[in-house]
């Protein structure tokens, strides 16, 4: 007996696997730039600190928000 599958399903399942793979790439790249934004905050000049904490904030945020969007 076969069972008959959507093109619609099929095109919408690979689109979603794409998304899915694109984020996590996202992710990593971001997770990257908050360790380096930590390692400058904490090693550069202290008159960066001010720019580096925002950073470090910005970049949590973001993930925060692609987290939230890798969860739906």
């Amino acid at each position: 007996m076969a069972e008959i599958i959507s093109f619609e399903d099929v095109a919408r399942a690979r689109r979603r696997s794409a998304e899915r793979e694109t984020v996590a790439a996202c992710v990593a790249i971001v997770e990257a730039n908050l360790h380096l934004a930590l390692r400058l905050f904490s090693t550069g000049p202290a008159a960066e600190r001010p720019v580096r904490a925002r950073q470090i904030r910005q970049l949590g945020e973001i993930l925060e928000y692609m987290s939230a969007a890798q969860a739906r």
